[in-house]
């Protein structure tokens, strides 16, 4: 097996126990918080949303520092710090410190999974990078298949302080693991990209000669704007459903448990989609899957709106599982494709800044419940909003990809 499938997986595990986990597992821990020290569920939720704005500040900061650090000791640190930190949420009683504390985890997943993950990947992998994208993306959802479960039954059996410490525990295994198997190249090991022979790799025109895109010329062009804004998009209506899609469920007349088990099972399923749509990229362009990917976005969240059976239910979940998967997977392969190989840290740094549309979909989904007392009107703003990403990415060609067509040769 090609040594870079393990660092994908590794990356795939810093997202699981430090990004994904912290987010997904808070279902678990909001109420036995309130309880304990009588904070407030809106004062909990503020510290999300300040926890999640400086995890989207952090993405750029990430991606600039594996040009000037080792990836290694980037994704070590990472590991160290953030399993620490998230032991230490156990054991604060002042939410202020429990807001600084959780956005320390949420920006050490970055490091040690996320943007600097994507950027290891992106120097081990041409051809197969959609596949290498997909897996170490598909962690984070993989994380709400299983941890809210076993944070519920850690918070239930232990305590909440235990539960941090062993969640925050498994999340600091990571930090031998890195130091010990993480290498920045395939060069530093005696490999090549994709592990195939030396020139197999064909790049674009682009390739050969890089000159930096400057910010000025970078945000002067339109595919920036197009890509970043319906990712954003794409992002926006993933966080804004799946926030609220337990209490949609329950409202809807769906036991608590059942509700719970469904909202997992999506969870799961978009992991499986981060790998699937990594392997549409690979087979056919990121551009097509792009579109594709909207497109289908927009078709799934609409069977939200059939009358509600188990058959229904399940064709949503499977459906929308599997599609919403692709987005955190296509965002940056198009990137690559689009600005190529060499630009692309240099691009991804200032296109990231987009995911904070992200955060729109959480007061979105929210108000719309508060004002209607339905998600509907967030669903249908939703819908139009994917289906607008559809036609925008719809404008641009295939030809304005800077890279050649190399993903035949991943196999």
């Amino acid at each position: 097996m090609f040594y870079g499938w393990k660092l994908a997986t590794i990356g795939s595990c810093g997202n699981l126990l430090l990004q994904g986990s912290v987010f997904y597992t808070m279902n678990a821990f909001i109420e036995p918080l309130v309880d304990l020290h009588g904070w407030s569920r809106a004062g909990i939720g503020l510290s999300m949303t300040f926890a999640s704005a400086m995890m989207t500040l952090s993405m750029p900061i990430g991606i600039m520092l594996t040009n000037k650090v080792s990836i290694r000791l980037l994704m070590t640190l990472g590991a160290f710090i953030g399993g620490l930190s998230y032991i230490g949420l156990g054991h604060v009683d002042d939410i202020r410190l429990f807001a600084a504390l959780f956005s320390i985890v949420w920006v050490c997943g970055q490091i040690c999974g996320g943007v600097v993950a994507t950027m290891l990947m992106n120097r081990w992998f041409a051809a197969c990078r959609g596949r290498a994208f997909g897996l170490v993306a598909m962690g984070t959802s993989l994380s709400g298949a299983f941890l809210p479960f076993i944070a519920l039954v850690l918070v239930d059996t232990f305590g909440v302080s235990w539960a941090f410490s062993v969640l925050g525990g498994l999340a600091f295994l990571l930090f031998p693991i890195c130091w010990r198997l993480i290498r920045d190249t395939p060069e530093e090991i005696g490999l090549t990209v994709d592990g195939l022979a030396a020139g197999a790799f064909q790049p674009g025109a682009e390739e050969g000669k890089v000159v930096p895109i400057g910010w000025r010329e970078l945000i002067r062009g339109r595919r920036m704007w197009i890509i970043g804004v319906s990712f954003g998009i794409g992002l926006m209506a993933v966080g804004g459903v799946l926030s609220q899609l337990k209490p949609r469920f329950v409202d809807s007349g769906m036991g608590s448990y059942a509700a719970m088990g469904f909202m997992c099972l999506t969870a799961l399923l978009g992991a499986l989609g981060k790998y699937a749509w990594g392997w549409v990229c690979d087979r056919t362009t990121p551009l097509f899957t792009a579109k594709l990917l909207f497109l289908c976005n927009a078709l799934s969240l609409a069977c939200i709106f059939l009358p509600q059976n188990l058959f229904n239910v399940i064709l949503f979940v499977v459906g929308y599982g599997l599609c919403m998967g692709g987005i955190w997977t296509v965002f940056p392969v198009v990137v690559a494709y689009l600005y190529g190989k060499k630009q692309f840290p240099h691009v991804y740094k200032y296109i990231s800044l987009f995911v904070a549309v992200k955060s729109l979909g959480y007061a979105v989904v929210g108000l719309s419940h508060g004002l209607t007392g339905s998600y509907n009107t967030a669903y249908i703003m939703l819908i139009v909003l994917l289906l607008a990403a559809f036609a925008a990415t719809s404008t641009i060609r295939e030809h304005e990809a800077a890279e050649g067509n190399v993903f035949a040769t991943c196999n």
